[in-house]
């Protein structure tokens, strides 16, 4: 019988770190069924969820609280993963704006979409004669209600600027 759950944790970490948690979860049978790792310096925060014989849990589990710099909250979780057939990548440009992300989840939780992951970036472009702005990308994993239609949800994030395009990856 195999045991999922969700560790979410912040700290002082490096890559190496990281490293050493993946592998004392493959060591264990496991393995991270999805996982986000962000690193600023040498801060990192992320969400990985695990799946594992149920008999090497406790040893994984502690590997992670055992960490001495890392902030770490364990939680249970139901082993179910959504249908490939419903889950969508898309990637949003646009110039960037306030208030940008708020219109995207709108659009989105208006059609009852399911936001599985959000990344956002925005980077400085500095233009001639001094004068400079920001591009807006945002890389997202969403899952659609079935009576959702993933180009009518496309049109409708361009819809919100007229320098916004989306692009939905397979």
């Amino acid at each position: 019988m195999n045991s999922t759950f969700i560790v979410n944790f912040v700290g002082k970490a490096t890559p190496a770190t990281i490293k050493k948690l993946a592998t004392v979860t493959h060591d264990n049978g496991g393995k991270w069924l999805i996982s986000k790792v962000n690193f600023i310096e040498n801060q990192v925060a992320a969400v990985i969820k695990v799946e594992l014989p149920k008999q090497n849990e406790e040893v994984v589990k502690r590997a992670f609280h055992n960490h001495p710099e890392l902030l770490v909250q364990i939680v249970d979780t139901d082993p179910f993963s959504h249908a490939t057939d419903t889950i969508y990548q898309l990637r949003l440009d646009s110039n960037d704006r306030s208030g940008i992300v708020n219109e995207i989840t709108h659009v989105l939780d208006g059609q009852g979409i399911h936001i599985l992951d959000m990344d956002c970036q925005r980077v400085f472009i500095a233009g001639g004669g001094g004068v400079g702005s920001s591009l807006f990308t945002a890389n997202m994993a969403v899952k659609l209600p079935s009576k959702v239609n993933i180009s009518d949800v496309a049109d409708e994030l361009e819809a919100l600027s007229e320098d916004t395009r989306v692009v939905v990856e397979a």
